[in-house]
């Protein structure tokens, strides 16, 4: 009979037990200490694997303060300490690479349908980037959310997306942004891609639990190793001042 605490794999990955950490946001960005004491308590906790709390790859995100800054010249020599707690348990770790706003220079918080092509591209390449960044510092993957409320989720569902080009229209077309960047990312780095996705989205004529099983297949299809489903709302919780 199988249970939790039993050794399993995960795609590539060899994991000591079935639990999976899954982190959402970061409020020590300037205590290291913390950091890296808090990652060797999960880690020795018998978890199996651990998904970090958000990294973000723009500067001017809106959970900017809530997260470490990928662009930041420390988050390398951090991102390692990180690897080599987690590792020195045997348990793999996976950065979780999000964002909700797009920049485009002076030009702040671009919506999905005024993208242009090279807005796209500049997204895809921003994130093989990030990738790169978390391969090199010994990470064993890279989680991409398109889901909750972050941009990607929102790019990829129609209550948003009304684009007239490739990138719009069925369920393919929505996710071809992120279908072609896991397409890079397997050819290129030795990661395991992991993606986080919505069942449902709680608007009108939004991404449905229908649309995230066609979603889900086509991200198995182009060589996503795991997929994580989530709530589409989940993180503007902790936008929310809390009195206790």
């Amino acid at each position: 009979m199988k249970n939790i605490f039993d050794k399993c794999k995960l795609g590539n990955l060899r994991l000591n037990s079935r639990i999976i950490r899954s982190g959402l946001w970061e409020s020590q960005q300037n205590d290291l200490y913390s950091i890296y004491d808090r990652y060797d308590r999960i880690a020795s906790s018998g978890v199996g694997l651990i998904t970090s709390e958000l990294f973000s790859i723009y500067p001017k995100d809106k959970f900017i303060e809530h997260s470490q800054r990928m662009d930041n010249v420390n988050f390398t020599k951090m991102a390692q300490k990180i690897a080599e707690i987690t590792h020195s348990y045997d348990v793999p770790v996976l950065g979780q690479v999000e964002f909700i706003k797009y920049n485009r220079g002076i030009d702040l918080d671009i919506a999905v349908n005024d993208l242009t092509k090279e807005d796209i591209r500049k997204i895809q390449s921003d994130i093989i980037v990030a990738a790169q960044k978390l391969e090199f510092a010994d990470f064993d993957g890279i989680q991409l959310s398109i889901g909750n409320n972050f941009f990607l989720s929102k790019f990829i569902n129609p209550y948003y997306n009304q684009r007239n080009d490739e990138y719009s229209g069925n369920v393919f077309n929505r996710m071809r942004l992120v279908l072609e960047l896991i397409k890079i990312l397997k050819d290129n780095t030795d990661l395991h891609i992991s993606c986080k996705i919505n069942t449902f989205d709680e608007r009108k004529d939004g991404f449905d639990c229908n649309e995230s099983i066609e979603a889900c297949k086509l991200l198995e299809k182009v060589g996503v190793d795991s997929i994580q489903v989530t709530r589409p709302l989940s993180p503007l919780f902790f936008t929310k001042k809390i009195v206790w």
